[in-house]
């Protein structure tokens, strides 16, 4: 009888036990259960959150001296509101006497909470007041939003407006260059001809100016759409040539690649463009050397 008692106790107790431990098993699958639908929830919400574009406060514009000479820089500031996706923002400036545009990158500064930039003045700077001509943001999903000065932009369907002289300052006492620079089409080469997905070929160009050059882009003909690739070439001061690179992905389209134009632009804001179409025929002869084919990219 004993033993039985003692029998019917440690049943009773391990069902107990069971119950227990199913109860704690469940409490937590229903906390897991319900953080995981909060979890849902928090994402959804910020997936569905609209991002905010960048905006400028054009009334902050502000160029820290209104005269500057060869030698001196100019301050350029702005106060522009924004959430996490800010990518870059620009200034472009009209030069005083060729109306030629020239773009300034604004960084932003912790310190003043403004975006912020200077403009170096050389002794071969354009004399004249330079006008800011548009205020250009951009985020990381590529939207860009533009301001334009309502006082020198004559096209009213470019909008928004804004009047935006406190940005204008005035160059005095210099000795303007005007002269492009040029791009010598017999350096133009390619590190390979042919090219499988992954690759990234090399172009390079010498390109010389008489101050220094502020940009310098390669344009290709994709062989399928027949839309343009841009390239942007920056200056290796090791070989002293223009390069940039033309990576091939999974999006890239198959066939031959083809220079179609190259610009170059100075620190005055002098610009040249060749192209492929029409000019000097010892270049037009040289573009094939920029050329090169993208092997069959599989899917």
């Amino acid at each position: 009888m004993r033993k039985n008692l003692i029998k019917w106790g440690i049943l009773l107790l391990s069902f107990v036990m069971v119950l227990c431990c199913t109860g704690c098993a469940n409490n937590s699958a229903i906390l897991q259960t319900k953080a995981a639908e909060k979890k849902d929830v928090t994402n959804a919400q910020t997936s569905n959150r609209k991002l905010q574009k960048p905006v400028v406060d054009y009334a902050t514009l502000k160029a820290d001296k209104t005269e500057v000479t060869g030698g001196e820089k100019v301050k350029i500031s702005v106060k522009i509101t924004h959430d996490a996706d800010m990518e870059s923002a620009y200034v472009y400036y009209m030069s005083g006497i060729t109306r030629n545009l020239k773009m300034v990158e604004l960084k932003y500064n912790e310190k003043t909470k403004l975006y912020e930039s200077y403009i170096e003045i050389s002794n071969s700077s354009e004399s004249g007041t330079w006008k800011a001509e548009s205020i250009l943001t951009v985020d990381s999903k590529d939207r860009t939003r533009n301001i334009y000065n309502s006082v020198t932009v004559s096209d009213i369907t470019l909008k928004p407006r804004e009047d935006l002289l406190s940005g204008d300052f005035t160059v005095v006492n210099t000795t303007p260059e005007y002269n492009p620079p040029t791009i010598e089409m017999s350096t133009l080469k390619v590190s390979q001809k042919t090219a499988k997905l992954g690759d990234k070929i090399k172009i390079s160009i010498k390109i010389t100016d008489e101050t220094a050059i502020q940009r310098a882009m390669i344009f290709y003909t994709k062989p399928e759409t027949q839309q343009c690739k841009t390239i942007k070439l920056t200056y290796n001061k090791d070989t002293k040539m223009m390069e940039g690179y033309y990576e091939v992905t999974d999006t890239s389209e198959s066939g031959e690649c083809k220079v179609n134009y190259i610009i170059a632009q100075d620190n005055n804001c002098n610009s040249v463009t060749l192209t492929s179409v029409w000019g000097n025929e010892e270049d037009l002869k040289c573009f094939v050397n920029g050329d090169f084919v993208v092997e069959e990219i599989e899917e």
